[in-house]
């Protein structure tokens, strides 16, 4: 049920069809237990697997809930209200099956036999895209793949990789060995009891700590060409690129959105509650306050209206190419915006905001685990940057530019060089 705080409500659709009232509460009863014990909400998991959430974005035809971006943005958001934790973890998954779904309409390939088996067995996906040392880039890896007679062999680690020791499947991209040809980054689909693959459990941090991302450990591991489904560029973005990153974008913005009107509404019950004792007020009934709270609701609503729209548009058939910039953006100002908002609503309620007793203590933490999401604010900002300025722009770190003086060096244009065509914002 929506709560008065909820001033976004309106905003976003109904989808307690998709995901019930019960559900959401049984999800949000554990949530504490799970943040004090460092593990999964393993009781909220099976609600929702209950209602058959791991297909919810898989098409009706291959037994699926048929849900768009904008109906998954809108259960993020209400899981990430009950249990911000649980939320991301599981977005993971949104975004592994969401990228599949985007693929499989626009290659049309046996993709989807993986998508049927995932919506109709209830399978869990771990996404595995974060690495050591990669920057905060998505569209490239530190783990070399070696050609096989049958596929693929690859080792490596991927951390962190959130509910990797509860997921039965695992997404994760690739980089293909020189030795075998030109490069490319390849996704995959890997079982998690496959032979060579193992969990080291490293996960103990301040926030989003029943998220479960411990470390996947892949040693001497065998892919069939089979579980592959996208080849591409390193570094680059196509279309399947373009629209899983918005994907994963909003879905991510939108379990945070969640956890913003989570903090809302215990802001709302701290102020209301005990009063200050020389002004015979509560914080609630004082302007100053107010006016905190006004300036965070602002902010908050600013997001969630693009975040809705954004993934309405797509819903109706934009050119994820064209959006990703926008999708990114919102992301990248997400992450300045959602934690100094907490902040500040902690801040209002006073000293006892700050208990193990009260939500918001954990709400704060947890909020600050949006700066860390892939792609990262350093590569977000190169990127944004360079396409304003009209210079060829790229998803991962360049740095010292090889790749930008590479990309101009042919068209006898220096590269800080404003280009008059608006379509040049990457290599071809």
């Amino acid at each position: 049920m929506t709560s008065p705080t909820d001033l976004a409500a309106t905003i976003w659709p109904d989808v307690t069809h998709l995901l019930p009232d019960a559900t959401v509460a049984l999800v949000g009863a554990a949530a504490e237990e799970a943040d004090r014990d460092g593990k999964p909400n393993a009781a909220g998991l099976d609600a929702l697997r209950a209602v058959r959430w791991p297909g919810l974005p898989v098409p009706t035809q291959f037994g699926g809930g048929g849900a768009g971006l904008l109906a998954c943005c809108a259960a993020q958001r209400r899981i990430g209200a009950a249990d911000p934790a649980l939320a991301i973890a599981v977005n993971m998954h949104l975004f592994s099956v969401g990228l599949m779904v985007e693929h499989w309409r626009r290659r049309s390939d046996v993709s989807w036999m993986l998508m049927e088996a995932i919506a109709t067995q209830g399978r869990l996906v771990a996404s595995a895209f974060a690495e050591p040392n990669l920057g905060g880039s998505v569209v490239r890896s530190t783990i070399r793949a070696r050609r096989t007679a049958k596929g693929w062999q690859l080792s490596g680690r991927k951390s962190p990789c959130s509910l990797i020791a509860e997921a039965d499947l695992v997404c994760l991209q690739v980089q293909s060995d020189p030795a075998d040809g030109p490069e490319e980054v390849h996704v995959l689909l890997l079982p998690t009891k496959a032979e060579g693959v193992s969990v080291s459990q490293t996960w103990d941090t301040m926030s989003m700590r029943g998220s479960g991302s411990d470390t996947l450990v892949l040693d001497d591991c065998h892919v069939p060409d089979d579980l592959v489904f996208y080849s591409g560029p390193i570094g680059e973005d196509d279309d399947v690129v373009a629209a899983g990153l918005i994907w994963f974008a909003l879905t991510s913005v939108a379990v945070y959105l969640g956890l913003a009107q989570a903090a809302l509404h215990a802001t709302q019950t701290l102020t209301g509650r005990g009063r200050i004792a020389h002004l015979d007020a509560t914080r609630a009934e004082l302007p100053s306050y107010q006016s905190v709270v006004g300036d965070q609701a602002a902010r908050l609503l600013t997001l969630e209206a693009a975040c809705a729209g954004l993934a309405a548009q797509m819903d109706a058939g934009a050119d994820p190419q064209l959006l990703l910039p926008a999708a990114l953006g919102l992301k990248h100002s997400a992450a300045e915006v959602v934690p100094a908002a907490v902040g500040a609503l902690t801040e209002a309620c006073g000293g006892v905001a700050l208990s193990r007793r009260m939500p918001l203590e954990r709400l704060w933490r947890d909020a600050q685990a949006i700066r860390f999401h892939p792609p990262t604010g350093a590569a977000t900002r190169q990127y944004l940057g360079r396409l304003a300025l009209r210079v060829p722009a790229f998803l991962d770190l360049d740095e010292s530019a090889p790749r930008l003086r590479a990309a101009t060096a042919g068209d006898g244009e220096h590269p800080g060089t404003t280009h008059a065509d608006p379509d040049h914002r990457r290599t071809p």
